[in-house]
């Protein structure tokens, strides 16, 4: 069995950090695996999906995963706050996507892109709480 720091997901994880520690004013949060924790953590999560993109006869395939990068805020009437959730996740979209126009991608073997499905939406609301989600897809060669 591959070591945990050889997985997809591991990697990924790591390149979020880098991403989010430009992002939040403090390092006060966790990344978990199917788990979302606190007020300002994030999860991220495998989703179900066909993995296969391309598949050559003489040569490697092309794949793809897709991963739900959850988080929980504060959540309330003031709109201010709300924007401001909101507006966390366009400035992430945007990182990521400068961060594949460059080439600045996730430590992954035969990684080739690094995408976001959407730019972050309101999931499920739970009093103060809320919880929001981005689909992020890598595609890489197998």
């Amino acid at each position: 069995m591959a070591e945990v720091n050889d997985y997809r997901i591991t990697k990924l994880r790591s390149y979020m950090f880098d991403i989010l520690n430009t992002l939040t004013k403090t390092n006060n949060y966790q990344i978990g695996a199917d788990f979302l924790g606190d007020i300002g953590d994030f999860s991220l999560d495998k989703m179900p999906t066909e993995s296969t993109v391309e598949i050559w006869i003489l040569g490697p395939a092309i794949k793809k995963d897709v991963y739900s990068l959850r988080s929980r805020k504060t959540y309330s009437q003031d709109t201010i706050n709300n924007l401001k959730s909101i507006g966390f996740f366009e400035e992430l979209e945007s990182i990521i996507e400068t961060n594949n126009e460059k080439g600045i991608l996730p430590d992954i073997e035969n990684i080739e892109s690094i995408e976001c499905l959407n730019c972050g939406t309101l999931n499920n609301v739970n009093g103060t709480e809320a919880t929001f989600d981005m689909q992020i897809q890598i595609t890489y060669r197998i």
